[in-house]
Parts: C-alpha cells; sequence; structure tokens
C-alpha cells in the first residue's frame, strides 16, 4: 500500500454558480450590479498535519498523465456559423480510460452475458476501481500508477488514488479528478471532484466536499471530496438551491476574463460552474454538437433552466438545441458587459418533442403577432410564456431584430422586466439604444 496521511483542510464557504455562449443584443441594462454571494475569498488551509513517509515503490510507475483540468475557455474565438461559441467540455484532465481488472470478476449468468460489476455501498457505479473510489489494497486501483489511501491513513473504506505534478487522468463516465497537494510525501495525489450526479453531498460516505488548490498551480480550485465534513453550504443560498433540486453539476472556475474591445471590464460570474443534462428531464445540446454536453454557467442560470425545463416537460420537449451561454463580451455599441459574460444568458434555436417533432426558430418563426401554422403558434407561445412565468427576466424574440433571426435570447438581468417582440409598446418595446 503506498504511505500517505491525511490532513483534514479547514473549513471555507461553498462556492458555486453558471456557462459560456455566444454575442447577443442588447436590452440588457447599461450598467450590470455583480450578485451578492455570501461567499468569502475562496482560500484554504493546507493539510493538517504531516504526512507520513513511508515506501512507495509504485511512485515512478508510467508517464506522467497529459492534458490538465484547466478552467472553461472564456470568449474571443471565432464563433461558428450560428453564431455561437461551443460550451467547454468538462474535461479537467485528458487522460486515457484503464484498462478494466478482470480480477475477482463475477461469472456470466445464465445467458452468456456477465452481470454488472459489484459496486461497493457508498461508490458510483462509474467510478469503481477509478480514482476516488473506495478500496481496500492497491489491486481494488487497477489502473497506471494506482495505489489506495487507507483507512489507516485517514481515508475511510480507502480511497483510489496515483501520484500526480500537477494534472490527473480522467476516464468516461466517471466523477472529474483533481490533483492536490498533502496525502502523500513528496508528491501530489489524484482525488475525485465533488460530484453531485453521483452522490447527493457530491462526495461519498464518509468525505465532504472542500474547495483546495491544485498541487503546482495553487491559484487554480476546485470543490473535490476529502475526508471529513465539507465546507459549510449555507454561506451560498444559489448552491444550497441547486443541491436541494437534485442538479447535476461541477464546480468550475470563475475566468475573470475581459472583453477583448474593452480590457478594462471584467467577466466575473457567480457561482460558476458546469450544469451537466439532462436538467429536469430535458437535454440540452449545444447546435454544433451531436449530443448534449456540459454548459458553463452560473449558478442562477442553472435554477433558472431547472424552472424552463419543467415548463418545456408541460409542452412534451425532451431537448433544447441551444446556440450558447457564457462568452466574455460588452453589449454591442456599450461599455456594458453582457449577460452573457456574466455567465447568466443562453440563447435558445430548437426544440424537440418525445415524438421527434422540431421547432425551429431559424425555419419556424413567424415575423409579427399573429402566427399561421402550428409552429409558428408554437414558438410564439414559447417565449410568451418565458416571460409571463417570470422564469427570464429578459426575452428577446426573433421579431426584436435581425440579429435575433435564429433564436430567442434570454437572461437573468438584475431588475429587468422585458420582452423584446418588436410590437406591443405597452409590454416594454423601445428602440435598441445599445445596438446589437
Amino acid at each position: 500500500m503506498k504511505c500517505a496521511a491525511l490532513a483534514l483542510l479547514a473549513l471555507s464557504p461553498l462556492t458555486l454558480a453558471a456557462c459560456g455562449d455566444d454575442a447577443d443584443p442588447a436590452t440588457e441594462v447599461e450598467t450590470i450590479q455583480p450578485l451578492d454571494t455570501g461567499m468569502g475569498d475562496g482560500r484554504v488551509d493546507a493539510f493538517a498535519g504531516p504526512p507520513v513517509s513511508k515506501p512507495r515503490p509504485d511512485a515512478s510507475v508510467g508517464p506522467p498523465p497529459t492534458g490538465g483540468d484547466t478552467p472553461p475557455p472564456s470568449g474571443g474565438d471565432t464563433p461558428p456559423p450560428t453564431g455561437g461559441d461551443e460550451p467547454p467540455l468538462p474535461t479537467p484532465d485528458d487522460g486515457v480510460p484503464p484498462p478494466v481488472a478482470d480480477a475477482g470478476a463475477s461469472p456470466p449468468d445464465a445467458e452468456g452475458e456477465p452481470p454488472p460489476p459489484d459496486v461497493p455501498p457508498g461508490d458510483a457505479p462509474g467510478n469503481v476501481g477509478w480514482i476516488g473510489a473506495s478500496c481496500a489494497g492497491d489491486a481494488n486501483c487497477p489502473y497506471e500508477g494506482g495505489y489506495c489511501l487507507g483507512a489507516d491513513d485517514g481515508f475511510p473504506n480507502g480511497t483510489c488514488s496515483r501520484d500526480c505534478d500537477q494534472f490527473c487522468p480522467d476516464q468516461a463516465g466517471a466523477s472529474a479528478t483533481f490533483c492536490v497537494e498533502g496525502p502523500v510525501v513528496g508528491s501530489g495525489a489524484c482525488v475525485q471532484q465533488c460530484d453531485y450526479g453521483a452522490f447527493p453531498t457530491g462526495c461519498r460516505p464518509g468525505y465532504g466536499c472542500r474547495l483546495t488548490p491544485r498541487y503546482n498551480q495553487p491559484d487554480v480550485q476546485r470543490q473535490v471530496c476529502l475526508p471529513g465534513a465539507g465546507d459549510p453550504p449555507g454561506d451560498n443560498p444559489c448552491a444550497d438551491e441547486l443541491n436541494r433540486r437534485g442538479l447535476s453539476y461541477i464546480v468550475a472556475d470563475n475566468p475573470n476574463d475581459h472583453p477583448a474591445d474593452n480590457p478594462a471590464l471584467t467577466c466575473d460570474l457567480v457561482g460558476p460552474l458546469l450544469l451537466r443534462s439532462p436538467v429536469g428531464d430535458v437535454d440540452y445540446r449545444y447546435v454544433d454538437s451531436a449530443e448534449p454536453s456540459p454548459m458553463f454557467m452560473g449558478c442562477e442560470l442553472a435554477i433558472a433552466l431547472d424552472d424552463l425545463s419543467a415548463y418545456l416537460r408541460e409542452l412534451d420537449v425532451v431537448e433544447l438545441v441551444h446556440i450558447g451561454t457564457y462568452n466574455c463580451r460588452v453589449i454591442a455599441g456599450s461599455d456594458s458587459i453582457s449577460m452573457h459574460g456574466l455567465g447568466l444568458a443562453i440563447d435558445i434555436h430548437e426544440l424537440r418533442t418525445s415524438d421527434g417533432t422540431t421547432y425551429n426558430v431559424e425555419d419556424d418563426w413567424e415575423p409579427g403577432d399573429d402566427p399561421q401554422t402550428p409552429k409558428g403558434r408554437f414558438l410564439y407561445e414559447f417565449g410568451m410564456q418565458m416571460f409571463t412565468r417570470g422564469i427570464f427576466n429578459i426575452v428577446l424574440t426573433p421579431n426584436y431584430n435581425a440579429a435575433h433571426y435564429n433564436h430567442y435570447h434570454v437572461d437573468l438581468t438584475p431588475g429587468g422586466n422585458f420582452i423584446g417582440r418588436g410590437i406591443d409598446p405597452h409590454r416594454g418595446v423601445f428602440p435598441n439604444v445599445s445596438g446589437d
């Protein structure tokens, strides 16, 4: 067994919140006040107590992992033809999935199909035998460089790990990983990132979520699973609500990027996170992707999308296709950060119902206030309901201006109460003073 010792981190406030997309027009307010999060400064203490120095025979096995759990890219990239930046994927480290061990495997069933692997109590099926999973010894961690940090080292039911200098490999279907300092002398150690899709509290029993710096790169932090209680979530009501709703997400870094055309401004997200599909039984897919993918956004937008999904299920919608969420830019023609730059906006391009019917904004929207086709009426009512139900503060329809010919722009502008549909002046329609 590898030698290690745990030093519990001091409690620090839980941080969470919002994803990335592409440029949009502008009824976003001229000045954006950042939301009050009540969060701390994100600092953490080092592991308490010295790590135990013992022989580690496999410390040099295998090459160092490649790739890294870098924060999502910010705006500034050339957008695809549809007008949106593809949201970043949660690939904290791009290691190659390890081979599955066959030691102790259960025999095939009567029909010749092997049964699913045994899942130890408290583990998630996708994590068995991988970094962060329970283990009784190194043999339970059958991947290159794998070893078990045992219960005698302070890890309840053991936890699979491996050495790291800065980055850790990830495996498809398993929780993301992260390289931290402390458990092992002379090296970083790979641990599991908090995963609220796999575990109600983000971690398996005996472990809690802690905001922890990366080994050899302390300015990058992630919520990871370490022995003991996690950081108290009460300092961030938005995070509490995400967990209450059972949304699946991974805490992400705040890019704190600057718009290319106004570097004096900062795209500062409150509670940045990667929200994973499905959201309330609705898949969210980027327009240029074949499959649903995680979306980078602020915490408040994640809650709004859960509310939106509840309405979409009333319409039998099972998939929403979007053009993007986060994009660090200003409102066109202004010096104000776009709601996209704060991770509080999404551009909606298409809806698909369970029978395969699609409602495409670019193809099926009818200009004016009296659509005649079934698809035109469906899309028109959809936009009206997003506004009247209060799911979003700002709703801009294709009627608003030419820049919205292929999507709805919806956002959470603080204090906003506007639907841009180009018609009824009593509904808040006014000249597009800040431009697109």
